[in-house]
């Protein structure tokens, strides 16, 4: 079984291209995604994932997700192996995915800083001054 489900960050917008012939969308980015542990010196690394999407799942990626949107993907891990011109055999590590979800809202991914809390305490009002 080759089944994996990451969660991550577009490193940036999602580049689109159709493929010739067939049509079919092809959209492909990079999520960066922590890992869940800290070096000796505090520090957390990340991984860089490429992942390629395929079909309405690519336009949706396309039209709507945006570099620094949290996203997860479902799909499988794919090893693409190719020759260079000199001779020399190389591999590439992707993700083919099946389905992306955005997890957070466009406007709380564009903002850098914390939104202001809204208040949780409430005023007491006095009865003369309601209007009804």
């Amino acid at each position: 079984m080759n089944n994996v489900v990451i969660v991550g960050r577009l490193t940036k917008d999602p580049e689109l291209r159709y493929i010739t012939g067939s049509g079919t969308a092809v959209a492909t980015f990079t999520l960066a995604i922590n890992r869940d542990y800290k070096n000796k010196d505090g520090s957390t690394t990340t991984d860089f994932i490429p992942v390629e999407i395929m079909g309405k799942p690519a336009e949706f990626v396309a039209n709507y997700i945006t570099k620094g949107r949290l996203v997860g993907v479902q799909g499988s891990i794919r090893v693409d192996r190719y020759e260079t011109p000199d001779g020399e055999k190389k591999t590439f590590t992707k993700v083919s995915g099946r389905s992306i979800q955005a997890l957070e809202s466009k406007n709380k991914a564009t903002k850098n800083e914390e939104a202001p809390e809204s208040p949780t305490e409430f005023a007491a009002i006095d009865d003369d001054d309601v209007p009804f």
